[in-house]
């Protein structure tokens, strides 16, 4: 059994666990993993280390409270206890086996985004004391999304703050803010690595491959037995097939294809797709050896809020009010639409767009082929997503 010493409210839904275990956090390097069971009959959770003190002999996670598992975690008070809290596992970060001269000449660029922030912190703070150099982005929908910002500032040489609704720091993606450190403060990189979302990854790799920056990304949100015997973590590199809780959790985002990786990281969020996945390992040969894909769910009943201006902000102004979805929030509100039985939105829709089939390019993060579907039914479909009264159209026929 494993002690919570402390636990704190990072922000909504966000919980640090401070867990009391010598063995781990004496073996613990940045980039690494635990796999924490809440009790005898919990399922096994994949949790990226987010700090460890060998002195004190703790390791610290924060959790996101998605499905039963993990909120099972978050109901867990300072002095309780949980059953199993297995590691480290997974390969360190490749820079803990540079030379303190090649640690010194180099100069990172950290890119974190939402959750992700936990595990780059451990990254930069091993770096800082080794002598290391690292500027470090966290990105977040909102101020209050934030996390991890004051211990980040201790250890990062720059931390930089971006808000998709402009609310703290720099107001726009993670990837508007790097091309701004480049372009206009002339900042020059050796290295990025980037740990959140998968979308973001993909798009932070692509900005920093264009101008010619070595770019790692962690696939540890694909995650789920930690030992490769599910085969749930599989993932093209290179061409290539290796399991994330193996052969990673970092890769060079160069090899990473993103696309399959966001298609088998959507289909795993129904059970259908789960099942699916089990039939596609079984027909290439892989063995399951944990028992099966479990039957837990992320909440499919309520749809993903859209994002407002504030109304003191917006009165003071002539921007749109509705702020949209961005790229994660889409993905994520897609996939729920996926799990509709009987989609009826097409029926609603006037000119009668392909609804299914852009919901489904947009829940692969290929956002460019669900422009295409819309198109081929729209003239103007920018001015339609503003006037069109959907509450009555295909949504009022939405089933779900």
């Amino acid at each position: 059994m494993f002690k919570i010493i402390e636990k704190r409210a990072l922000a909504d839904n966000i919980y640090l666990l401070r867990i009391e275990a010598p063995r781990v956090a004496q073996s613990a390097l940045p980039g690494q993993f635990v796999i924490v069971r809440v009790d005898e009959q919990g399922e096994r959770v994949p949790l990226t280390i987010a700090d460890y003190d060998k002195t004190d002999g703790t390791v610290t996670i924060v959790i996101q409270t998605i499905g039963v598992s993990t909120r099972k975690l978050c109901v867990l008070n300072e002095g309780d206890y949980i059953a199993d809290f297995a590691g480290p596992l997974g390969n360190p970060s490749e820079f803990i086996h540079l030379s303190k001269e090649e640690l010194e000449s180099r100069r990172y660029l950290f890119v974190a985004g939402g959750v992700g922030t936990a595990p780059v912190y451990p990254q930069v703070k091993w770096l800082h004391e080794h002598g290391g150099h690292a500027d470090v982005i966290i990105g977040a929908k909102t101020a209050s999304m934030l996390i991890y910002t004051e211990e980040m500032e201790k250890v990062a040489d720059n931390l930089y703050i971006a808000t998709d609704d402009g609310s703290y720091g720099f107001k726009g993606m993670v990837t508007a803010k790097i091309k701004d450190l480049i372009d206009n403060e002339g900042k020059q990189y050796d290295e990025c690595v980037a740990i959140g979302p998968m979308i973001m990854m993909k798009f932070v790799a692509q900005t920093a491959q264009s101008y010619g920056i070595k770019c790692t990304v962690s696939l540890n949100s694909l995650m789920v037995d930690g030992t490769g015997m599910c085969g749930a973590c599989r993932v093209s590199i290179g061409g290539e097939t290796k399991f994330t809780c193996v052969d990673g959790p970092e890769f060079d985002a160069s090899l990473v294809d993103f696309d399959l990786a966001m298609k088998r990281q959507a289909m795993y969020n129904t059970v259908e797709g789960k099942k699916q996945m089990e039939a596609e390992e079984e027909a290439e040969g892989h063995i399951c050896h944990v028992g099966g894909i479990a039957d837990e769910v992320r909440d499919k009943k309520h749809r993903i809020p859209v994002r407002e201006q504030d109304p003191k902000v917006r009165a003071k102004n002539f921007n749109e009010v509705c702020l949209g979805y961005n790229a994660e929030e889409a993905i994520l509100e897609a996939q729920r639409c996926l799990n509709c039985k009987n989609p009826q939105c097409v029926k609603g829709c006037p000119v009668n767009v392909h609804i299914p089939e852009f919901i489904k390019y947009v829940a692969e993060g290929n956002f460019m082929e669900a422009a295409k579907v819309i198109n081929r039914d729209s003239a103007l479909p920018a001015v339609c997503g503003r006037v069109c009264p959907q509450e009555k159209q295909c949504e009022g026929n939405c089933v779900m």
